[in-house]
């Protein structure tokens, strides 16, 4: 038999609507579905996708141009004059002066969607490091059952490097009531696409200009569930083999999708708001491994505080077991909800995405919101030397021997020198054999006083030699045998802090010393305290060490101590944190390494 051809708009109507579907096996060729927008006047999606499709084209097409375009009125002013300003000139000589206002508002909306895509990509040179959709053709992709074939043809508005895999985009100008059917879509461009490019992870996005942005986000896991619930079941009833009992052979694919829509705590968030008479819109969300963060846009004229100060309520009315976070962001509020189960980030997995041009002595701070690394390198001057803060439960321990594993795995023991400062005695035990140790972990308060008096000796020693050869640093020279990076780590420094006023002037102006001029030496400095208050956490200590990472402390008053703002004491613990490598505060989630993995990494 002939293969049965269909377009994926077409394939999309089958799988929801029963009498479409009747109508195409009986031969017809019934229209494709179209939905009316809301409001007063008509949004131009069909233009929209022109305009955005031509511009994208000559972005790629032209690099050595479009790559100097690095700013949203650039890249505007670009798209406007080439582009869009005859178009828009038309529909206003026609009448249509809202949908050209609106459709101008879009079309900007989408390059200051370009540019934050520029400011996230590793490696930015051109735009074609972002954007795939001509290398993704999709042309009569075959699915057979039985002994008909179906061939699936179409075109997604834009194939883009995702962070986690590629991501399949829909734009739209409008919301009505028919997200489902752009769900439905995007799960059959996504299993195209994967059949296509075999071996990849798509992930899908749709874009709504309203004309601001606002994006959801589906994960790839529900995309290829989306599409084996909805979608196969159709594909085989139109080769004329319809499984027995399959949902959407009796027309209920439409009810299928509902599963899959954006998850109700968005509604419940904007009804809480409204309740107090502070509208607000979400305008998307990100799963990260403990929590889900919604970026929410308030109505004009709400202020952020108002929102923040209705944390409790919100607590109350999404029955959660503690506060949410809320915080200010670039153009939308972030509100950071809890899932009731968290995700393990395991430090195995984490160090498998490690770059390898990372330094020597870079190391993972843990996965961000975005699911982006957040990284730390001990020769950048930002993040040379840290300050960690965390209370019991807070995950403090577990980061530190997951950095210190970082290490240890990624360096010799020629290379990398560990000294190890264990007041409490129970925090670095799975570490006692390793041999990038430097001696015996240090437990007494005097020994540890006496290696960073030896440290500052060593210091100015390697000063010498540095100068001697004509290096600036040791990168420039390069770790060796006799001159490795070496990285002093001490669990609690509260308990050298707090001793008598000679020593710890003493003990301030070693950390200051070394803080100081270490890092061009190769010698770094990791203080972790579970007290961060004025007593401990100094002024000359905190001035010294540029690395500051919080986890979840008893008071916003601590959290103000070391990362300069609240927030930190409304962390979930295990891991989660705030930290700032000198670009501002982040969210993420530490990695986990277990003792055995630990133990296996020592004795390798």
């Amino acid at each position: 038999m002939a293969d049965l051809l269909i377009t994926v708009s077409q394939l999309k109507c089958a799988c929801l609507d029963r009498d479409w579907r009747r109508r195409w096996l009986r031969g017809e060729n019934p229209p494709t579905m179209r939905f009316g927008e809301k409001g007063g006047f008509p949004v131009q999606g069909q233009l929209f996708h022109q305009l955005a499709e031509q511009f994208t084209e000559w972005l790629e097409n032209t690099p050595d141009i479009a790559a100097s375009l690095n700013d949203v009125n650039s890249l505007w002013a670009h798209l406007y004059d080439d582009f869009a300003k005859n178009r828009l000139d038309e529909l206003i000589a026609a009448g249509r002066v809202p949908s050209a206002a609106h459709l101008s508002q879009a079309l900007r909306a989408f390059c200051a969607r370009l540019i934050t895509m520029r400011e996230q990509a590793a490696h930015f040179s051109t735009w074609r490091d972002i954007y795939l959709t001509r290398e993704y053709r999709i042309d009569r992709v075959p699915f057979a059952h039985g002994d008909r074939v179906i061939c699936v043809s179409g075109r997604p508005d834009a194939v883009r490097l995702h962070s986690s895999g590629v991501e399949v985009v829909d734009y739209k100008l409008s919301r009505g009531s028919n997200l489902k059917h752009d769900l439905v879509q995007l799960a059959i461009y996504a299993r195209l696409l994967r059949i296509v490019k075999p071996g990849l992870v798509f992930n899908g996005v749709l874009e709504f200009y309203e004309p601001a942005l606002h994006s959801v986000a589906v994960s790839s896991a529900e995309l290829d569930a989306m599409f084996e619930e909805v979608v196969q079941p159709v594909l085989r009833e139109l080769a004329g083999n319809p499984p027995p009992d399959a949902t959407a052979a009796r027309g209920a694919g439409a009810d299928v999708v509902e599963s899959y829509l954006p998850d109700p705590t968005a509604a419940a968030i904007e009804s809480c708001y409204a309740h107090f008479k502070l509208p607000v819109r979400i305008l998307g969300q990100e799963d990260a491994p403990q929590l889900i963060r919604y970026r929410v846009q308030p109505a004009s004229g709400v202020k952020v505080v108002s929102l923040a100060n209705r944390s409790e309520d919100l607590q109350v009315a999404l029955k959660l077991t503690q506060a949410p976070l809320i915080q200010a962001g670039p153009g939308f509020v972030t509100i950071d909800i809890p899932k009731p189960a968290a995700t393990i980030v395991h430090w195995r997995d984490v160090m498998v995405r490690m770059k390898a041009e990372a330094g020597p002595v870079a190391f993972p701070i843990g996965v961000g919101i975005d699911n982006s690394l957040l990284v730390a390198d001990l020769a950048d001057a930002n993040t040379c030397h840290a300050l960690v803060a965390g209370a019991a439960g807070s995950g403090k321990s577990e980061f530190l021997k997951s950095m210190l594993a970082s290490l240890i795995a990624r360096q010799s023991a020629q290379t990398l020198s560990l000294t190890l400062i264990d007041p409490k005695l129970v925090t670095f035990g799975g570490l006692k054999n390793a041999r990038h140790l430097t001696g015996p972990i240090i437990t007494d308060l005097a020994a540890a006083i006496a290696c960073l008096d030896r440290a500052v000796d060593d210091m100015e020693a390697r000063y010498q030699q540095l100068a001697a050869g004509g290096f600036e640093n040791l990168a420039q020279r390069g770790a060796s045998e006799t001159f490795p990076f070496r990285v002093i780590v001490c669990d609690e420094f509260g308990d050298l802090a707090l001793r008598e006023k000679r020593e710890k002037e003493h003990f301030e102006n070693l950390v200051a010393r070394i803080a100081q001029k270490g890092r061009a030496a190769g010698i770094h400095l990791v203080l972790a305290t579970q007290r961060p208050d004025r007593k401990i956490v100094t002024g000359l200590i905190k001035s010294n060490l540029p690395l500051k990472v919080c986890m979840r402390v008893t008071t916003a008053v601590n959290s103000s101590i070391i990362i300069d703002q609240p927030g930190a004491e409304a962390l979930l613990g295990r891991g989660d944190l705030l930290c700032d490598r000198g670009r501002g505060v982040e969210r993420g989630q530490s990695p986990f390494i277990s003792q055995e993995e630990l133990r296996a990494l020592v004795d390798a």
